[in-house]
């Protein structure tokens, strides 16, 4: 090992052991302790546990298992979905080729006597080591690989081959439109080349699909992967699709020869792309120097709360409605929230995806060949509105916490805390609500035109419509109001949330089971009343009219709820002592 390969080892082991010692120093503050051992406790009882029970035992459980005759058609597709990957590192970015270095280690490894090629080696290098460590770690700790029938080992292998090889593609071609950007290709040409290319190969296919037998209508979901995993293992798409392939087949190999077998192939594709970046001698310093920067602020903005996702240069932007002189409060906070949020959130946006929907339900609905496939659509759009549901106000409440970064001037303002609770929180409704609609209206319609069952009938779809309505606001608002009260009552639990670590592992599980309980509890009242009120009135008279005023009555509860909340909110927000809480 030479000097500078030795310097470079001392370098990294002594900043893991800094870091390592740095995260044991933090807990001494009681959030971190206190994270610190439920973190431990999830990870024990939830991963090793089973890592250390025996095989054959409940520690041993595997996953359902991917019956074989759809086997065939996983790596086809598979493989479409890696094309899409790597085609975005080509077709979206626009950045110039920069490596991944900490501001220190700029100013220490660039005047050094290295070449660059021994600085990408390095990178690329440390890169793969964190990915390897990572994947087999996950990998053999949670046993994964089960589904399609292969051991921890050769799963962990297989996925590192497939993190490592895009890895270094995203890399390598980053090299190359460094290369194009030098020669006076802009990114606009190189961007118009990708897309011509990808619709020459659809184009291709289409007309290759176009010569081949119709889809099967009988024979199940086995009959159509058949057909799927022949139309996309011959023709044009094969050809391309064949290098992705390999780089999945190892993936997807159940039994130990065929891992073999296919293992030469993706680890050649791999070494490939490690002498592509490697061999690529271009200027990089200078945009590495920065995103040493831009990491740096970020990393420092997380750690101070004042984290902005997808942060660009202001500019003015239309507003979404006219402000009136005079009116609610609340309404001026939804009125800048939306601004904030961008363009995409607009009542065009909203009518653009209504029309999308129905169009897209009434043309599948019309073809005797893709009606099918409207069961398919229903199924996905009432999956993710559900999901939405219960992830959306978690996903957005972190927004509610610039509340704290401005309460001392929002409270300079003649405003009650009611009303800046009630403000902070409508943007984020007003972004989710017009979604879940919109899901919600695409599965009614999918379900109405898809065979659907005796007692989906117009009136219980009216019902049901009514029911989606009146819901989906008030329970949108009472999800971000349990998150929001919990910024308000542990500041310092929701300023250390951000980041990695045990510690903050078990900060967001003890949050997560405290949200997931205090919403449960909230949901009883009106889902006593909404239940009592469906068995008297299905009693007495018809079921949609029992479904319409049973979510009627729980709208109302809730919307009590939210109100009781909201009083609450604002008297939190009144009381709130910045300078002691927030410590």
């Amino acid at each position: 090992m030479n000097d500078v390969a030795r310097a470079l080892a001392y370098m990294q082991w002594h900043s893991l052991a800094g870091r390592v010692r740095q995260r044991v120093r933090r807990l001494k503050q009681p959030k971190y302790l206190v994270g610190a051992i439920a973190g431990a406790a999830y990870m024990y009882f939830f991963v090793f546990r089973h890592f250390l029970g025996r095989p054959g035992g409940h520690g041993g459980a595997r996953f359902a298992q991917v019956p074989p005759e759809f086997l065939g058609v996983v790596a086809p597709i598979a493989a479409v979905g890696l094309l899409l990957v790597l085609a975005s590192a080509w077709l979206l970015p626009s950045d110039r080729a920069a490596l991944r270095f900490s501001e220190a280690e700029t100013d220490f490894l660039f005047p050094a006597p290295i070449s660059r090629t021994g600085l990408i080696h390095f990178s690329v290098l440390r890169a793969q080591l964190a990915i390897f460590v990572s994947v087999f770690l996950m990998s053999l700790l949670l046993r994964r690989g089960g589904a399609v029938g292969i051991n921890p080992l050769q799963y962990a292998t297989a996925l590192w081959l497939v993190f490592a090889t895009v890895r270094l593609h995203y890399l390598g071609a980053s090299f190359t439109r460094e290369r194009l950007l030098d020669v006076g290709i802009r990114p606009m040409w190189r961007r118009a080349g990708v897309a011509l290319l990808l619709l020459a190969l659809l184009a291709a296919g289409i007309g290759w699909a176009r010569t081949q037998p119709a889809p099967p209508v009988a024979g199940g979901a086995r009959a159509i992967a058949a057909w799927v995993a022949a139309l996309l293992g011959h023709g044009p798409v094969a050809v391309v699709l064949a290098p992705l392939r390999w780089i999945v087949a190892p993936l997807l190999s159940t039994t130990g020869t065929a891992f073999l077998r296919a293992l030469p192939g993706a680890v050649a594709l791999l070494l490939l792309h490690y002498a592509w970046v490697v061999r690529s001698q271009v200027s990089f310093e200078e945009a590495s120097i920065a995103l040493a920067k831009k990491r740096a602020e970020t990393r420092s903005a997380m750690r101070d709360g004042r984290m902005r996702f997808g942060r660009k240069a202001a500019r003015a932007r239309r507003a979404p409605f006219a402000l009136a002189a005079r009116g609610p409060a609340p309404t001026a906070f939804l009125w800048k929230g939306l601004i904030s949020a961008g363009p995409f959130w607009r009542v065009r946006t909203l009518v653009i995806a209504t029309v999308a929907a129905v169009v897209l339900t009434q043309w599948l609905g019309a073809s005797p060949t893709y009606r099918p496939l409207l069961k398919v659509v229903g199924a996905i759009a009432l999956g993710v509105a559900g999901w939405g549901t219960l992830a959306g106000p978690m996903l957005v409440h972190r927004g509610l916490r610039e509340t704290l970064d401005r309460l001392d001037v929002l409270r300079a303002m003649p405003l009650r805390g009611w009303q800046i609770a009630l403000g902070q929180l409508l943007t984020p409704v007003a972004m989710l609500v017009p979604a879940q609609w919109v899901l919600l209206l695409t599965a009614g319609l999918a379900f109405a035109g898809s065979s659907s069952p005796g007692w989906l009938t117009p009136g219980m779809l009216a019902a049901i419509a009514v029911a989606a309505i009146a819901l989906a606001p008030t329970i949108c608002l009472l999800m971000l109001c349990v998150p929001f009260a919990g910024v308000l009552l542990c500041p310092g639990w929701s300023a250390g949330g951000r980041g990695g670590g045990v510690d903050v592992m078990g900060q967001r599980l003890i949050f997560g089971g405290v949200y997931l309980l205090t919403l449960a509890t909230a949901l009883l009242p009106a889902s006593l009343v909404a239940g009592a009120l469906l068995f008297v009135i299905r009693a007495l008279g018809s079921m949609p009219l029992a479904v319409g005023v049973g979510a009627l009555a729980a709208a109302a509860v809730l919307a009590a709820e939210v109100m009781l909340l909201v009083r609450w909110l604002g008297g939190r927000i009144e009381r709130f002592d910045v300078s002691t809480e927030m410590r």
